[in-house]
């Protein structure tokens, strides 16, 4: 069984678009003009049914998904399609004009068959669901990472003047089926365009009154036309509406957290220097974050994905630590999980010489400077993809530099108490630090001694 999902099923969806487009078209233009096409064109449209048929077969041996389970029972299949589009699908396939007589014989029809054609077209819709996903792989029988081509409101936006536009084009021509006489003396290019010029103005409720119906038929069919353009006027607003609102809804909901931190700052009657520092700290987390809030996607996500997407982001950071380099995996696992997100401004302190250490850092963005607090000596200046304060998570001993922000910094910390509570999973882990933790100290040791 082909899988719904698969690439290769994708773009043998888009090209049967293209053809139902064709038909759209081509065929109610053919009906109203009665032209003949050249052997050419037939033999086209003749491979364009070849590729209906092979289509309905393809549907017969094309899995399911319900409730995102991957069905592939043929049985259960076969009785799915043929309740839902299999009628619709063998009409628009089936050769009627290769049988032109004998329907003609008993059933009086011939050429307007072909309208079932556009039978095909209500498949439209089912087309572009499908064609919005794009499958990148499967981890398993029933459940496929899937990703969005583009994004929803734009899609719905394209379908829309799809739809709209080939409606226009078959009221237009339903225009010219019930006036014959209307411009009959121009050529089928000039008839179409204002036809087509007709129907868009009706359809917008714009209708300038320079063509106008004459018959009892046309009179009908415009207020019908009218009706549906009200509609289609009201829908268009409406969704125009839409698409600018969540055009960039992250940008709305930070502009309306900046609102509330002003009136907080003239609540609180904040000084000017605080106030700005409170702004330029909002500002730069939309410019580097875009105000996206971790921590609350963080939480709502399942534990199972949330380990390998920590694995992804932060093994690199965790990756650069001399004595994580050996760690085991499920430590490294455990580890990345317990980073939490941090940010400073331009200026901020870190932490101090002398401080009580708690956490370790890992820079992701941006650039601090390692100070010595008494001379104010800027010892090095560390950059993204950098940890400091790491001795922290070994010993009890106090900060031996100040760290301070040279720019907006976007960090991940890992607490020490968190630490020490991975290493009761980890014995044979935790020697090894006090390894390195007793070796750090008898270095010191024999410093201070060298000193003195």
């Amino acid at each position: 069984m082909i899988h719904p999902n698969s690439p290769y099923k994708r773009i043998w969806d888009l090209f049967v678009f293209i053809c139902i487009t064709y038909f759209a078209i081509e065929v109610p233009v053919r009906l109203v003009f009665h032209y003949k096409l050249s052997a050419g064109v037939n033999y086209f449209e003749r491979g364009i049914q070849i590729v209906f048929g092979i289509d309905v077969l393809l549907n017969f041996n094309t899995a399911i998904l319900k409730d995102r389970l991957l069905i592939q029972n043929r049985k259960i299949v076969s009785k799915t399609y043929l309740r839902s589009w299999f009628l619709v699908d063998f009409l628009s396939a089936f050769p009627f004009d290769l049988f032109g007589g004998f329907f003609f014989q008993y059933f009086g029809v011939t050429d307007s068959l072909k309208i079932l054609r556009l039978l095909r077209s209500v498949r439209v819709f089912e087309l572009f669901k499908s064609l919005r996903l794009l499958a990148l792989g499967a981890d398993s029988d029933d459940r496929f990472k899937l990703v969005e081509v583009i994004n929803p409101m734009t899609f719905r936006l394209i379908f829309f003047v799809y739809w709209t536009s080939l409606f226009a084009h078959w009221v237009a021509c339903g225009w010219i089926h019930l006036g014959p006489e209307f411009l009959a003396d121009k050529d089928i290019t000039t008839r179409y365009i204002r036809a087509l010029y007709w129907s868009v103005t009706t359809l917008t409720t714009i209708g300038y009154g320079d063509i106008t119906p004459v018959t009892n038929s046309q009179t009908i069919y415009t207020m019908g036309v009218m009706i549906l353009g009200v509609g289609i006027y009201g829908y268009v607003i409406g969704n125009i509406a839409t698409l600018l609102s969540n055009l960039d809804i992250s940008r709305v909901s930070f502009q309306e957290k900046l609102n509330t931190i002003d009136s907080f700052i003239k609540y609180k009657k904040l000084p000017p220097n605080l106030a700005n520092r409170i702004r330029s700290y909002y500002v730069n987390l939309w410019e580097n974050k875009h105000g996206i809030d971790e921590s609350e996607i963080w939480d709502q996500l399942p534990s199972g994905i949330k380990i390998d997407v920590s694995m992804f982001l932060h093994n690199h950071l965790i990756s650069v630590v001399p004595f994580f380099k050996n760690a085991p995996e499920e430590l490294k696992r455990e580890v990345v999980l317990e980073l939490k997100p941090a940010f400073y401004m331009k200026g901020d302190v870190i932490f101090r010489e002398g401080d009580v250490p708690h956490n370790m850092y890992f820079l992701s963005k941006g650039h601090v400077e390692v100070i010595k607090e008494k001379t104010g000596e800027v010892l090095a200046t560390l950059n993204s993809g950098s940890f400091f304060g790491e001795m922290s998570l070994i010993d009890d001993s106090l900060r031996t530099a100040t760290i301070k922000a040279g720019s907006f910094c976007d960090v991940y910390t890992l607490g020490k108490d968190r630490f020490t509570e991975i290493l009761k999973h980890h014995p044979g882990f935790a020697k090894h630090i006090q390894g390195i933790a007793e070796e750090r100290k008898k270095n010191q040791s024999s410093k201070t001694h060298h000193t003195e």
